[in-house]
């Protein structure tokens, strides 16, 4: 099983920074947080392979912060509490930014958090006037679900996700990540309307990694339009 500092150390080389924690600052260490920035590293390797630019952003600082400060639990997307960073993606006609831990509201008035999020560039920047609302979920093209678990998963993880992402429109790409397996997860997420699913996702298995990165990239290029 990966550890933090195999974790630290993908995320790294995903986002082609060198030092770690010099250039990189979690602001929870742990795995589980460490495990969502890898994910969000994964997606910025997708877009990079579907053709896109990326630069990774501090909220108060720009472009190629350091270090990349990632959030320690959920908050608001305009939040300069510390310099957050996002990555800054375009990607044929589509320009968006990939988010950490972002409280978001749905259409039902409900606010969720996201762990991994896909969100327009323009209204990112309008939010980014507002600091202190929520962003809406009607801008929201991408939602995953990442969990770092060491025991048994439940399904009750499934449904919680899938209950988020009914309440956030119409998503792009909707995928639940774990480093773990459940057969009772697979089985739920098998019908074809249900988010994709990607079990033992992790540094140490390449097989899995360039499975979800495939994946990722596949899905944006074809809503960019460069498929």
């Amino acid at each position: 099983m990966a550890t933090l500092v195999d974790l630290q150390n993908a995320i790294a080389k995903l986002l082609n920074v060198s030092g770690v924690p010099a250039a990189l600052m979690l602001n929870s260490a742990t795995r589980e947080r460490a495990f969502e920035a890898y994910v969000l590293a994964l997606l910025v390797r997708a877009v990079q392979d579907a053709g896109g630019t990326v630069v990774m952003r501090g909220i108060k600082s720009g472009a190629n912060p350091r270090p990349i400060i990632f959030r320690g639990g959920p908050g608001l997307l305009g939040s300069m509490a510390q310099d957050f960073a996002f990555a800054q993606c375009k990607l044929g006609s589509e320009e968006f930014e990939l988010h950490l831990d972002v409280q978001y509201e749905g259409s039902s008035g409900a606010i969720h958090e996201v762990d991994v999020s896909i969100y327009e560039r323009e209204a990112a920047d309008r939010v980014r006037q507002a600091p202190n609302i929520f962003a809406k979920t009607n801008k929201l093209h991408g939602a995953v679900e990442c969990k770092f678990y060491d025991s048994h998963l439940g399904t009750a993880l499934g449904r919680t996700f899938v209950g988020l992402v009914d309440d956030c429109g119409a998503l792009q790409l909707k995928a639940f990540s774990t480093n773990a397996f459940s057969q009772g997860l697979a089985k739920y997420f098998s019908p074809k309307k249900r988010p994709d699913r990607f079990f033992r996702l992790s540094p140490l298995s390449a097989a899995e990694e360039t499975k979800f990165v495939s994946f990722a990239s596949v899905i944006l290029s074809k809503w960019a339009g460069v498929a």
